[in-house]
């Protein structure tokens, strides 16, 4: 369901801040369709989950999502100190992966990677958004990609920094060595 289909089904009414709509008016993605896309591509054996983090492991490695879920107000959405708050440094430290040597890909979702508002609030103006401005916001609202090698022998550890309702996906691929 989108936006404008939730707003048509309540004739025009307020509609909830805290729908789960997966795509905002003009076909955009919104944070439900991100958060739905990183659970799908979850495989394997849990190895472990808790509060704010999913651990698997599959045929080609392992995946690890990091989370920093927070609700507040949206009115308070605007505060910048109030929001650093929110902000959270995690240190990861993860015992028994098999030695080797890694691919690791870094998906981030957050304010600045993926969030459409962000985007949004950069492009309008009093006089509103066009066509052209819609589309660009579109598609530049996706989450970002790094991609590191790493060789890790037994236990990796590393810092993460989790803006609110940030979603960090690592996809730690075993290295492949190429054919001669």
């Amino acid at each position: 369901m989108n936006t404008e289909l939730h707003e048509k089904a309540v004739k025009g009414r307020n509609i909830r801040i805290e729908g789960m709509e997966l795509f905002h008016d003009f076909g955009g993605r919104r944070p439900a369709f991100f958060a739905m896309n990183f659970a799908s591509r979850l495989s394997g054996s849990l190895v472990d989950a808790g509060e704010g983090y999913v651990m698997t492991k599959n045929e080609r490695g392992y995946q690890l999502i990091l989370m920093n879920c927070t609700t507040i107000n949206p009115y308070f959405s605007v505060k910048d100190a109030f929001l650093s708050k929110l902000n959270e440094e995690v240190y990861v430290c993860i015992d028994g992966i098999e030695e080797g040597e890694y691919q690791i890909r870094k998906h981030t979702f957050d304010q600045e990677h993926g969030a459409l508002y962000a985007k949004w609030n950069l492009l309008n103006s009093r006089h509103g958004l066009d066509e052209e401005m819609i589309d660009a916001i579109n598609r530049e609202s996706y989450p970002s990609l790094e991609v590191f090698d790493e060789v890790i022998q037994g236990t990796w550890s590393f810092y993460s920094y989790l803006t609110m309702n940030a979603i960090h996906f690592f996809d730690i691929r075993k290295a492949v060595q190429p054919i001669l």
